[in-house]
């Protein structure tokens, strides 16, 4: 999850709307990462965004709607902040794979509540499958994305894998990382974690992440 960036307060009135909008939506994010899902309340949301329990009561009249707006805003955060990651990346198939798995081991630009929140939603959607199309590792614009560059390598390096295998391979221990994190976050670190990737990735793909690649790479 992307880190949080400070709400500017808004310089016109047609602006405020958003400003306490999003000012809720990072309170609630706070309240969700401390409390769990069922620890977001009225109270909480006025004491961790500083608004009068009047203004949270009339942005978000309900528990169910403010939550769904969370998720939509943590699903949009992420795709942004991979998408970002990715524009960086130079143009063979393996260097913008590597930006993906880098973008998640290093965290750089992960906030930490963010991801709580998120892997929270995650335990709730076994239950509630509203959550499921916002909270799926396997949203179609990031699972796309990585099967198209899995594609692209095994093509290039005529691998013996399927396309879908090893995408969910990737995304698997992606989010085995994230898992890792959140139950002990001073246990976490991005070498470790680089070294299972990259060790994943050249078993699969060899031709582009084995020892003969990395030579090359200098």
């Amino acid at each position: 999850m992307p880190a949080q960036e400070p709400v500017a307060r808004p310089r016109r009135r047609d602006e405020a709307k958003i400003y306490f909008r999003r000012k809720l939506i990072d309170a609630a994010i706070e309240a969700i990462a401390r409390h769990g899902l069922s620890g977001v309340s009225v109270s909480r949301l006025a004491e961790y965004s500083g608004l009068a329990r009047g203004m949270v009561n009339l942005h978000f009249d309900r528990k169910d709607r403010l939550l769904h707006e969370v998720l939509k805003h943590l699903a949009d955060a992420y795709r942004a902040s991979w998408q970002e990651a990715l524009s960086r990346a130079a143009d063979e198939p393996a260097a913008r794979l590597w930006a993906l798995v880098e973008h998640d081991v290093a965290r750089k630009a992960h906030d930490d509540s963010a991801l709580i929140a998120w892997l929270a939603f995650r335990q709730e959607a076994i239950t509630n499958p509203a959550y499921r199309p916002l909270c799926d590792t396997r949203e179609s614009a990031f699972f796309g994305t990585v099967k198209s560059l899995c594609a692209a390598l095994i093509k290039d390096g005529g691998y013996d894998i399927k396309v879908e295998t090893a995408a969910l391979g990737i995304t698997f221990l992606l989010e085995g990382l994230w898992l890792d994190w959140s139950l002990d976050p001073q246990r976490y670190r991005p070498a470790s974690g680089r070294v299972v990737c990259r060790t994943h990735l050249a078993a699969i793909f060899p031709r582009h992440f084995g020892k003969a690649a990395r030579a090359a790479d200098g």
